[in-house]
């Protein structure tokens, strides 16, 4: 057997997985010759693991696995090479299970503990961390290890902007609310490693090799555990389960589902469509592309569950502060928050926020709903729309290219991997951004002004829009008044400036 771990719960709690320049020709051409030899390297390896996936099923099915033969190993193009995914082997029907691997063949929190290297650092750490330690200690015994069937089809690493250098990063991702998260879990990675390092590796090098038990190694395996493990909610664990992890991800919830059933004893992958024959079959994943490409180093075309995290705050200065942070609290909301804004919906509940935020007549606190989309007031509603046009137009200038350069750069065939993956996150983050600007300029046109029968627009908010219009220019006032005092000075405010003399 690979393993003596039962999948039930075990009343652990489980911890979550917490300017662009094209290159030149002659770097392009420099470089060419090693980027087909690395292609070719990877298109041998996708081939080699294609053939491992499949004996590893016909081996599961010899320990006793049913439902082995109703998925098939498949090569896919991807960003920079190829990919090994599943299809179905036949056509399948909603509620079918298509994959059920027996407990004893996946790995989890309490193998890594019972492990005989590792174990008692393991039983100190966060499941993934321990499954990391686990990953570290077992890839090192190589063929040796009992689990080498697993270690077969698990990658040495992912393309995660974790583990890019930071110059990569900058260049690629400056914009991106992906770049500071990135800088964040590297340096809480490197965090714990320093800490295992001084606790336990340090002290006893004789047992760990620091050729094998590395701050490298330590931040490639946890990316490769973070990519390739599933959350399993009825066994509250994380798990390592074979084939499983070459499932593609999709957010549009048109997967699979995959869970630990008791009855079964096993984890078990099960359809919520039907698959024709040939067809990719994919895993219910419902996170954003950014947190996909931090997490797995994948990114998915059409994600439905893409989105923007917009941040949102009550102004601690204000004089109703208190007011409003009880009445946000009522509506289950905190005085700072983070919205989520997706390409095709409109962030009602975001707008609802900056509209209570914007309340300075606390007769209007009774009109605030976070379920309809109710204004306020028109003067409200203007300004609020304002802030919200302003955090996209920001958001949009920090890139270092524009929606059309990028759209560009996408359909160049030279980018490398990390290239491609980082050019279609800021065309998808661009796109949120875009339409949101769009829907809000929707909203702010019938404020602005209506047509009237002379053809002219005549606002119905003349009064409002002066206010802002007066707001907007009080950044200019300062260079207006030195103009005009050096224009004095000139004296080009005499009559008879600059006359000819009779």
């Amino acid at each position: 057997m690979i393993g003596q771990q039962c999948l039930a719960p075990h009343g652990r709690c489980a911890q979550s997985a917490c300017h662009w320049r094209t290159s030149s020709r002659l770097w392009a051409a420099a470089v060419r010759p090693l980027r087909a030899v690395a292609a070719f390297e990877q298109q041998s390896d996708q081939v080699e693991l294609v053939a491992t996936v499949a004996h590893l099923l016909k081996w599961m099915q010899g320990q006793g696995a049913p439902c082995t033969d109703r998925l098939e190993p498949k090569r896919f193009k991807a960003d920079g090479g190829e990919r090994v995914g599943l299809i179905a082997a036949a056509d399948a029907q909603a509620g079918e299970v298509l994959l059920q691997v027996p407990e004893s063949l996946a790995v989890t929190g309490i193998d890594a503990e019972k492990h005989d290297l590792v174990g008692p650092v393991a039983a100190q750490c966060s499941e993934l961390v321990g499954l990391t330690l686990w990953l570290m200690a077992e890839r090192a015994r190589g063929a040796a290890s009992s689990w080498s069937q697993l270690l077969q089809t698990l990658p040495h690493s992912t393309a995660s902007p974790v583990l890019w250098e930071e110059q990569e990063r900058v260049e690629l991702l400056t914009g991106s609310p992906v770049l500071q998260e990135a800088r964040s879990r590297q340096a809480a990675l490197q965090q714990q490693w320093a800490q295992l390092h001084e606790q336990h590796f340090s002290q006893a090098a004789d047992r760990f090799s620091p050729s094998v038990f590395n701050e490298a190694a330590f931040m490639r395996s946890f990316c490769v555990v973070l990519a390739c493990s599933t959350f399993l909610p009825s066994a509250e664990c994380f798990a390592l389960v074979p084939v499983a992890s070459c499932l593609a991800r999709t957010g549009n919830d048109n997967g699979c589902s995959l869970d630990y059933d008791a009855q079964r004893q096993a984890v078990v992958v099960t359809s919520t469509r039907p698959y024709r024959e040939g067809q990719e079959v994919l895993l219910n994943d419902g996170r954003p592309n950014g947190e996909l490409l931090l997490s797995t180093g994948t990114l998915q075309d059409g994600n439905m569950s893409d989105c923007i995290s917009f941040p949102a705050s009550l102004i601690p200065s204000d004089r109703y502060f208190g007011m409003k942070q009880q009445l946000l609290e009522s509506f289950g909301f905190a005085a700072e928050e983070r919205f989520p804004v997706y390409v095709d919906r409109f962030p009602i509940q975001l707008l609802s926020y900056l509209r209570l935020s914007r309340i300075q007549d606390v007769g209007l606190f009774a009109k605030v709903n976070f379920e309809q989309d109710t204004v306020i007031s028109q003067m409200n509603e203007y300004e609020v729309l304002q802030l919200l046009m302003g955090e996209c137009r920001e958001s949009l200038a920090a890139y270092k290219t524009s929606l059309e350069e990028d759209t560009k750069l996408a359909q160049q065939p030279s980018l490398t991997g990390r290239e491609r993956l980082a050019v279609r996150l800021r065309l998808g983050e661009k796109a949120i951004l875009s339409s949101t600007m769009d829907a809000v300029r929707r909203r702010l046109a019938p404020i602005r002004g209506i047509p009237t029968k002379t053809g002219k627009m005549a606002s119905p908010n003349a009064d409002i829009i002066e206010v802002f219009d007066f707001i907007d220019e009080l950044p200019k006032k300062p260079a207006q008044l030195i103009d005009g005092l050096t224009r004095w000075a000139r004296g080009e405010f005499d009559p008879d400036w600059n006359k000819p003399k009779k």
